[in-house]
């Protein structure tokens, strides 16, 4: 099934990622995990519903490898509801969620990224 989503990828510190600690790692996963919670309640308190397989499609996960983070729908219509179409206007759902939790998600990898990198 095609998802539709945002991911945010660290890729610019991924090498330095390498030596943070793996408290330090899991600090991020958990706090960034609480935010991703926040940000799928939002989503999901705001999408359009009509049968309810878009709000339920709306997920968050950490990718722990590389501390990647992804939000987004998984059904295949999300992003039409999204960005609109011409017969339809847009009714953004993951995008105000995202802008409304954007800062905490970059304030919880700055704060840690600071300490390990003192």
């Amino acid at each position: 099934m095609p998802a539709w989503g945002v991911e945010i990828v660290l890729d610019e510190v991924g090498p330095k990622l390498r030596g943070l600690t793996e408290r330090m790692k899991q600090n991020i996963i958990r706090e960034a995990d609480a935010v991703g919670a926040d940000m799928e309640a939002l989503a999901k308190s705001i999408v359009p519903v009509r049968t309810g397989f878009l709000r339920d499609s709306i997920f968050h996960d950490i990718v722990e490898s590389n501390l990647g983070f992804d939000f987004g729908a998984k059904a295949n219509y999300a992003q039409y509801v999204e960005f609109g179409t011409r017969f339809q206007r847009a009714q953004p759902f993951i995008r105000p969620a995202l802008e409304a939790n954007q800062e905490k998600l970059i304030h919880v990898i700055l704060k840690e990224m600071m300490q390990a990198f003192g």
